[in-house]
């Protein structure tokens, strides 16, 4: 007895029909320069970008569109971006400036609370270094809420063209190699300090660590403490002996890679600030983990933990997860190397390899939870993988050329009060157990953002003559505003995906 045929054809089409490929989101389009850099930030509500021209642009991930642009490096192109929240007293308790002329009035107009608190954003500087041999500090907590505040309205913070904002901070570093900056940024333990002039940033850290290759040597590091300001540690790897298990002296090359983190002892939870580490990848392929050693005097150094060699190119891609476990680098060589930073066996540090089906990663990068991480490959493509075992999960195919970056939006942890290695152990335990995850199909068609709009820089304050007039448009605005601000918080929920590079677009993708 034979079987029927259309049983037979409809059971081989249900087990061999693929998977639809993913698509991206969205695309943003506004750039008219290759993409180096980008960053989600504010609770995943906004997006920066830097091109090779140096222009930075905000955009607004709700809304997809820029709000915000200006020509941060106009002598070189962008090399890396960073945002770094802060906490300082409110406005109506600080000594008016010349600037502050309606200061009373404001603080009695906003009783109630202002969106940023609503969708729980922080003040925000944004940090850009140039090939222009400058790190500039920006103060952009003014953008952010009036971009919130304007609930779903399309147009750009302001209309004015052609004028940059004044950078906050600004520090001469050394742009000549491929080396961008890493920085860390220690909070202070209050929730707000008083507020002080005395240093630019107005003491709102302990200290922001930015670390950057040497201008005397390449193969060296120096760490300044912007905060202070002062240079912290000067030529780190200038005495690149290693520990006992590799007395002789090692040849790394330029500095192409560099990675800040503290991490804490158990012994020392009770402490407010831990050991500070950096992590080093060198043009001859090597990878170095440095440790700051006990003050000699008052001299702060570093010493070698452990330095391993995996690639045969130089190291072109590094990252750090966010629990301090594991390192990752790429190079050219077609391999991808996982580090397990601590805990290392007779001075080598464990490491699993594998090999890549490209030869060429521009950018690694760990999601915040530590599940899984993506690379940016010199083909267009985006590889993205599970961090425990390596696996590949997905290659998202958009972008015809190269890419040169890609972030990842934080998503929201199982453990929300992780302190410490304590909180630290108990999720890595939660990563051991087999978990099923799959790519969800994108609703969102692809669309471009309009690329006429208006640049801006200043935000122009309400006129306080008109104050009542500003507080009934207010209030009919109202429930735009709380609607939109609910939108915006369950968009900054999704799990972000963001690549940019040589076509000038950034693509929005929404995976696992």
């Amino acid at each position: 007895m034979t079987s029927s045929p259309s049983l037979n054809t409809k059971h081989r089409n249900k087990t061999h029909t693929p998977l639809p490929a993913p698509i991206p989101s969205f695309i943003f389009r506004g750039h008219d320069a290759p993409i180096h850099s980008l960053e989600f930030f504010a609770s995943n509500a906004f997006l920066m970008t830097g091109d090779e021209l140096g222009w930075i642009c905000v955009w607004d991930i709700w809304k997809r569109r820029q709000v915000y642009k200006w020509h941060a490096h106009p002598s070189g192109s962008v090399l890396k971006l960073l945002a770094i929240p802060y906490r300082f007293k409110p406005e109506a308790s600080r000594s008016p400036t010349p600037n502050d002329t309606t200061i009373p009035k404001a603080a009695t107009a906003t009783q109630r609370k202002s969106p940023k608190q609503h969708l729980g954003l922080s003040n925000y500087y944004l940090v850009s270094h140039g090939r222009d041999y400058e790190i500039h500090v920006w103060d952009i907590s003014a953008i952010l809420n009036e971009s919130i505040r304007r609930g779903s309205s399309l147009s750009p913070v302001s209309s004015l063209p052609n004028q940059a904002p004044t950078p906050v901070f600004s520090l001469p570093v050394n742009s000549l190699n491929f080396c961008t900056m890493s920085i860390l940024a220690i909070e202070h333990p209050t929730a707000i300090q008083e507020w002080s002039n005395d240093t630019p940033l107005g003491r709102t850290h302990w200290h922001i660590y930015v670390a950057v290759p040497s201008p005397t040597s390449a193969t060296m590091i120096d760490v300044y403490d912007i905060v202070t300001p002062e240079r912290t540690f000067a030529s780190v790897g200038s005495d690149n002996k290693v520990t006992p298990n590799h007395a002789q002296d090692k040849k790394w090359g330029a500095v192409m890679g560099i990675r800040l983190f503290q991490k804490k002892d158990r012994s020392d939870l009770v402490e407010s600030e831990g050991i500070l580490h950096m992590l080093a990848g060198y043009e001859d392929g090597s990878v170095t983990l440095f440790r700051e050693q006990a003050p000699a005097k008052s001299k702060r150094s570093m010493e070698v933990v452990w330095t391993i060699k995996c690639h045969r190119e130089p190291v072109m891609a590094m990252d750090i997860s966010s629990d301090h476990e594991y390192a990752i680098s790429c190079s050219s060589d077609s391999l991808l190397v996982k580090y397990k930073l601590f805990g290392q066996l007779q001075g080598v540090p464990e490491t699993t390899q594998i090999p890549l089906k490209t030869a060429g990663v521009a950018y690694a990068n760990f999601r915040n939870d530590s599940r899984i991480l993506a690379l940016a490959g010199w083909d267009g493509k985006i590889r993205v993988f599970s961090v425990k075992t390596l696996k590949p999960l997905a290659v998202l195919k958009y972008h015809r050329e190269g890419l040169y970056c890609l972030a990842f939006a934080n998503v929201e942890l199982k453990l929300k009060d992780r302190i410490e290695n304590d909180a630290e152990a108990v999720a890595n335990n939660q990563d051991d157990q087999d978990e099923n995850i799959s790519v969800p199909s994108s609703s969102q068609s692809n669309q471009d953002t309009d690329t006429n709009m208006p640049l801006g820089t200043t935000i122009d304050d309400d006129d306080d003559s008109q104050s009542s007039d500003v507080d009934s448009e207010e209030s009919d605005d109202d429930s735009d505003l709380e609607d939109s601000l609910k939108n915006r918080a369950e968009w900054s929920r999704r799990h972000w995906l963001a690549a940019g590079g040589k076509e000038n677009r950034i693509s929005l993708w929404e995976i696992y």
